[in-house]
C-alpha cells in the first residue's frame, strides 16, 4: 500500500537528524533525475546502516558517493538550499522503501528569477543541476562504450546551454587597498585569486551564483574581496596570465576549464548548434583528463597582480 507522503512529511519534522547521499566530486548532494517521473530528486534516510545499504545499488555503478549527516535544526535550511541546485522532489527512507516527497511540501520555494537578475547573481539553479549530472557521470571510472559517450556528451550539451548563457561571479582581492577600491584605476595592490589542483596546475575560480562564492571563501575570514558579475563570451578577457584556465564553482561541481576548451566550448556549443554525434565523435569539450585527479584545492592558494584583467564593472 502507498504512504501518504503527508505521514512522511509530519515524520521529518519530528527527525532529530537525518543522512544524506553526497556526491563526492560535486561536493553537492547526489541527485538522480527519475526515469519515469523526470523529478530531480536527492535522497534522505533516517539512520546511516539503511543510507550505506541503498547506496550501494550506485556505487555498485562506481558513483562515488558518501554521506552527510544533517541535525534537526539544519534541516529546514538544507531543504532550502535544494531549490538552488534545481531539485524538486525528496526520496524519504525511514521504514520500508523510499517514499518521494515533493520539495515544495517540505520548503517554501524562493523567487529564483529575482534572484537570478541581482547585480550580482544569487542562484542559476538549471547550471547547477545540469553542472551536477555531468561532472557526477564525468567522474565515474569508465572505459565507456559508445552510447555511454553520447550520454555523457549529451549531459555536457544540456550543462553547456546553460554555460555560456549565465553570468559568473568573478572576484578580486582588495584586502591590500587603501580605502574603497576604485575598480575605473589600475592598482597593483589588487590581487587576483587563484587555485591549485592536485597536479599543480594554476586556475581562477568563478562562481555561478554568490552563494558559491561564500561557501568556498569562507575560510578566507581575512580577505576582502570584491566582486562582478561576467557573461560566459567574455570570460576569457578577465583571465591572467599565471592561470590555466578557470575552474567553475570549485567548492561545488568544480568542473575545470582551460582556456582552450573555454572557446572550444563556445565553438561548440555556441547558439545552441547541435554537435554531430557519431562514432568518430563521441569526446566531450571538457574531457575526462582534465579533471580527473584535478580538483581544485578548497582554499587559495595565492593571488596575482590585476594588471591586465579588466576593471570589475557590471557588464
Amino acid at each position: 500500500m502507498a504512504v501518504d507522503s503527508n505521514v512522511v512529511i509530519e515524520k521529518i519534522n519530528n527527525f532529530e537528524q537525518m543522512f544524506v547521499l553526497f556526491s563526492t566530486f560535486t561536493h553537492h548532494p547526489f541527485i538522480v533525475c527519475d526515469e519515469e517521473t523526470f523529478d530531480d530528486q536527492v535522497y534522505v534516510f533516517t539512520s546511516e546502516e539503511m543510507m550505506q545499504a541503498f547506496a550501494k545499488h550506485f556505487t555498485t555503478d562506481k558513483y562515488h558517493l558518501r554521506g552527510v549527516e544533517v541535525k534537526k535544526e539544519m534541516i529546514p535550511a538544507f531543504f532550502q538550499s535544494l531549490y538552488l541546485l534545481g531539485v524538486n522532489a525528496v526520496m524519504v527512507q525511514d521504514e520500508g522503501a523510499p517514499v518521494r516527497v515533493q520539495l515544495s511540501e517540505l520548503a517554501e520555494k524562493p523567487d529564483v528569477e529575482a534572484l537570478r537578475r541581482t547585480l550580482i547573481p544569487q542562484a542559476n539553479p538549471e547550471l547547477q543541476l545540469t553542472g551536477i549530472y555531468f561532472m557526477q557521470e564525468l567522474m565515474r571510472p569508465l572505459d565507456r562504450n559508445i552510447e555511454e559517450k553520447k550520454h555523457l556528451q549529451s549531459l555536457e550539451a544540456d550543462m553547456a546551454h546553460y554555460l555560456l548563457k549565465s553570468r559568473f561571479v568573478v572576484t578580486f582581492d582588495v584586502t591590500a587597498v587603501q580605502g574603497r577600491w576604485d575598480p575605473t584605476k589600475n592598482d597593483e595592490n589588487v590581487k587576483v585569486p587563484l587555485v591549485k589542483t592536485k597536479r599543480g596546475d594554476i586556475y581562477q575560480p568563478i562562481y555561478s551564483d554568490f552563494s558559491e562564492m561564500q561557501s568556498f571563501n569562507r575560510f578566507n575570514k581575512d580577505v576582502r574581496l570584491e566582486m562582478t558579475a561576467v557573461p560566459y563570451e567574455r570570460l576569457t578577457d578577465f583571465l591572467v596570465n599565471d592561470s590555466k584556465g578557470f575552474v567553475f564553482n570549485p567548492g561545488g561541481f568544480n568542473l575545470i576549464l582551460t582556456r582552450e576548451q573555454i572557446t572550444e566550448m563556445l565553438e561548440r556549443y555556441g547558439e545552441d548548434r547541435e554537435s554531430v554525434q557519431t562514432e568518430e565523435n563521441v569526446e566531450t569539450a571538457a574531457d575526462f583528463s582534465a579533471q580527473d585527479e584535478n580538483d581544485a584545492d578548497t582554499n587559495e592558494i595565492k593571488a596575482t597582480d590585476a594588471e591586465g584583467a579588466e576593471a570589475a564593472e557590471e557588464i
